[in-house]
């Protein structure tokens, strides 16, 4: 850098002395009109240089601080007590945007704890759940009473009175007109003998009285009536068995007969520790 200024510098030095000295042999000047030229051309070449040099060297002294500066900042950010194996840790300060952030969740906290815990204006996770699992089971009690959980594989008979009862007023209020006030038939099948149509037992009667027979006209209950209501009314229908009320229809169907449950019994032999072999 250093050379390339003194290039300027002869440059700017010799340009006014050559052209000073051509315009005095075209004119004809004095010569000390020449060396008054001469004197302009110098102090112009001089300033030149100043200017030069002061540029130069405000950059350099600006490069130089900037050089110490830095080196200020890493001591003052170094972190002495903090080195291990020559590896020194910085103390460099969070981003601005990272500081907003935190201080949005320190925020957020206050409000938090104001909400759930001071005020109590809404529920803790706690609540919520303990709130649900009581609606769950409410539901789950509406359900079991109302037989939700009752279809044709797990339906048993009911034999209590209070459900033989309910099961004959849904048998009257809706299926008299096509098997009788007995069960003996009109339209419908005669439903106190041993032929059935479509199967007898409770899991059959009931899957026949939900599902209903389109094709024979008879609708579908279980959009009408609930689960438990479609057991009392099928073990009300198997109540009638066997009653052979008068002027019932003649048989229409096989003979179905419920599948005996057989119970293995088991048989313990006492051995006479007594006796000699």
């Amino acid at each position: 850098m250093k050379d390339k200024y003194k290039f300027i510098y002869i440059v700017f030095f010799l340009s006014p002395v050559s052209v000073f000295a051509q315009t005095t042999e075209k004119t004809g000047m004095s010569t000390e009109t020449y060396a008054y030229l001469f004197l302009a051309g110098l102090l112009y070449t001089l300033a030149i240089m100043f200017a030069s040099f002061m540029i130069f060297e405000s950059r350099e002294r600006k490069a130089k601080q900037a050089v110490v500066k830095a080196k200020e900042d890493l001591d003052t950010l170094l972190m002495r007590d903090h080195s291990y194996d020559g590896i020194m840790e910085l103390d460099n300060k969070a981003p601005a945007w990272f500081q907003f952030l935190f201080y949005i969740t320190i925020l957020f906290a206050v409000v938090y704890m104001v909400n759930f815990h001071v005020l109590k204006k809404d529920n803790l996770m706690i609540d919520e759940y303990t709130q649900e699992m009581t609606a769950a089971q409410q539901e789950k009690d509406v359900l079991m009473k109302s037989g939700g959980f009752i279809n044709e594989t797990n339906v048993t008979v009911l034999n209590s009175p209070e459900d033989l009862k309910a099961g004959k007023d849904i048998f009257v209020t809706n299926c008299v007109s096509c098997h009788g006030n007995n069960g003996e038939g009109t339209v419908g099948p005669n439903l106190t003998d041993d032929y059935w149509i479509h199967g007898g037992g409770i899991k059959n009667v009931f899957a026949t009285i939900s599902n209903g027979v389109p094709a024979k006209g008879m609708i579908t209950w279980k959009a009408q009536l609930n689960p438990k209501q479609i057991q009392q009314a099928a073990s009300y229908v198997l109540s009638l068995h066997g009653t052979n009320p008068p002027n019932g229809k003649p048989p229409e169907g096989q003979i179905y007969k419920e599948e005996a449950t057989t119970k293995d019994s088991t048989k313990v032999i006492k051995s006479d520790s007594t006796k000699n072999k």
